[in-house]
């Protein structure tokens, strides 16, 4: 009885403390909300509505991170596709379509990322770029054996509206960070380099794609994110 009112304690003095942070994001509160056991079937708001119109998906890996670069197109088609299920957009140009563009155009690696979407008919743009990649071969920890770290913006392409500033969300820093990792078991179950990155893009596209719709707290560690 004790030990039941001392657990109940902890979790709302916890969870009070984090209301109390400025701040402390959706994403946030739910990450420990559900560690503590509570909260689990709660509707979580998007992080940022995506305007309507169509969207680009622009991954960068300016310092070439991922060694496999089929894993940047992989990532922006899951996170287009996850988008477009969830409904929280109705229109992707295709990354088929920007590698055609890429391809033709010997001035596109001169382009600014809204730029790049303006010329292919986009209305936004969600830049994704890599910060971090590691799948290292030899591995030493089990609880992070490898991971990739992502900056996320949602940039405007419309200049008439926002001559000065393109991007939309967020409005400050370097961009929101999400981070996706996998385990030393998970790691063995996935031969390869290459099958690592493509995992770790498939589990980055869902947590990339659930900023921008309302979800339900625990549906993505049920999804094994």
């Amino acid at each position: 009885m004790i030990l039941t009112r001392l657990r109940k304690s902890i979790l709302v003095v916890a969870l009070a403390g984090l209301l109390l942070l400025p701040t402390a994001g959706c994403a946030r509160w739910g990450a420990l909300a559900y560690a503590l056991g509570g909260g689990r079937g709660q509707k979580l708001p998007a992080e940022y509505e995506l305007p309507p119109g169509k969207l680009l998906i622009l991954v960068d890996d300016p310092k070439e991170k991922v060694t496999w670069p089929r894993a940047r197109t992989l990532l922006a088609k899951y996170v287009g596709e996850e988008l477009l299920a969830r409904e929280a957009i109705s229109t992707v140009i295709s990354p088929r379509s920007l590698a055609k563009f890429r391809q033709s155009d010997t001035k596109f690696e001169n382009y600014a990322a809204d730029e790049i979407g303006r010329k292919l008919g986009a209305k936004t743009v969600l830049w994704i770029e890599v910060r971090d990649f590691e799948a290292p071969e030899e591995i030493e920890e089990v609880s992070t054996a490898a991971k990739l770290t992502l900056g996320i913006k949602v940039l405007t392409t419309e200049e008439e509206v926002n001559p000065h500033r393109v991007r939309l969300w967020p409005t400050v820093g370097s961009g929101h960070l999400v981070e996706s990792s996998l385990n030393a078991i998970a790691v063995n179950k996935t031969k390869g380099e290459n099958a690592v990155a493509k995992e770790l893009a498939r589990r980055s596209s869902i947590l990339v794609a659930r900023l921008f719709y309302e979800h339900t707290l625990g549906d993505i560690e049920d999804d094994g994110v």
